[in-house]
């Protein structure tokens, strides 16, 4: 499950960057993290800090809100007593 959320967020991100016609380069460089990590965090195959997030954020000019714009409570439910067994 924290896959599908990774690779959801991802999506999410490469969503806003392309609604503002931003380039990774562009972010890359706006936000201060390298392109490779920008295409790895876009793709699901890198989690991310806070830190980073709002540094996105702020490049996009998009609240935090909107970077998670795609969760669902209820799809990324999990069950609690798996941690247990």
């Amino acid at each position: 499950m924290r896959n599908i959320f990774r690779e959801e967020l991802g999506k999410n991100i490469r969503n806003l960057r392309h609604k503002k016609n931003i380039t990774q380069e562009t972010l890359s460089l706006e936000a201060h993290i390298s392109r490779s990590h920008i295409a790895m965090l876009e793709t699901g195959k890198r989690d991310i800090t806070v830190s980073l997030l709002f540094q996105i954020s702020r490049a996009l000019n998009v609240n935090m809100r909107e970077i998670f714009s795609f969760d669902d409570i209820e799809k990324y439910k999990f069950d609690v007593e798996k941690f247990y067994q």
